[in-house]
């Protein structure tokens, strides 16, 4: 497979400010992410962002920096995807193909290890059936214990027996083929496997608490610390 990794980080983070440059244990979670990337064997990881101190920050610790994101691709309510339909775009328009798989990798997932990455790939190219692979969680509770509202009262999720276990994206790793990207608009296609894991390695940082649990993480010692060698990129 010829892969494109892509790691989206904009600028105007609302509840962690400049959550994407703010260090962790002493590095960026753009140098968490870029550590986790070159260990899973990628040499060249494009960053697509619409902020200067991102890019900047970005180019120092050796990401792709080709472009800026425009602005209306990096607002609160934008999903990833025109993100990374951007990202391909631009990508064609200057190397005139499409590579045949997108790895999104998200900064907010700074303890996923090298070897997830590995395995979602391997799952991909290994199987002609499947579009994507998503890296899940187990639910701490199974599906006979997942309910909704039902006018004021509990009423059970959806069908299921009470011991099955129920999975939701971690949000560590998508890997996705480029025509079912295009097509269906989606990291999690019609047709698509999956990667579960578990642990500090599930942690995703979206919120102050969220953060403050990351910090203990790392004070435990609970993770390794990246090895980031800060060089420039060069294309």
């Amino acid at each position: 497979m010829d892969p494109l990794v892509i790691v989206p980080a904009r600028g105007g983070s609302s509840r962690v400010p400049k959550k994407n440059v703010r260090r962790l244990g002493g590095f960026s979670l753009l140098e968490w992410t870029f550590d986790c990337a070159q260990k899973a064997g990628f040499d060249r990881i494009m960053l697509s962002t619409d902020d200067e101190e991102i890019a900047a920050e970005g180019f120092a610790i050796g990401y792709w920096v080709p472009f800026r994101r425009p602005a209306q691709l990096a607002e609160s309510t934008t999903p990833t995807v025109p993100a990374l339909l951007h990202a391909l775009d631009w990508h064609k328009a200057q190397k005139a193909r499409d590579p045949d798989v997108v790895v999104l990798l998200q900064v907010t997932s700074p303890f996923r290890p090298p070897e997830l990455v590995k395995q979602a790939l391997s799952r991909l190219s290994e199987d002609a059936d499947i579009d994507g692979v998503v890296a899940v969680t187990k639910l701490h509770v199974p599906l006979g214990a997942v309910y909704r509202d039902h006018k004021g009262r509990v009423k059970p999720a959806l069908d299921g027996g009470a011991d099955d276990a129920v999975y939701v994206p971690s949000g560590a790793v998508y890997v996705t083929r480029t025509t079912a990207l295009r097509s269906e608009q989606t990291v999690v296609p019609k047709r698509c496997g999956w990667v579960a894991h578990g642990g500090v390695s599930t942690i995703d940082i979206d919120t102050p608490e969220d953060w403050a649990l990351a910090e203990a993480i790392v004070a435990s010692r609970l993770v390794s610390l990246p090895e980031v060698v800060r060089k420039a990129f060069n294309a």
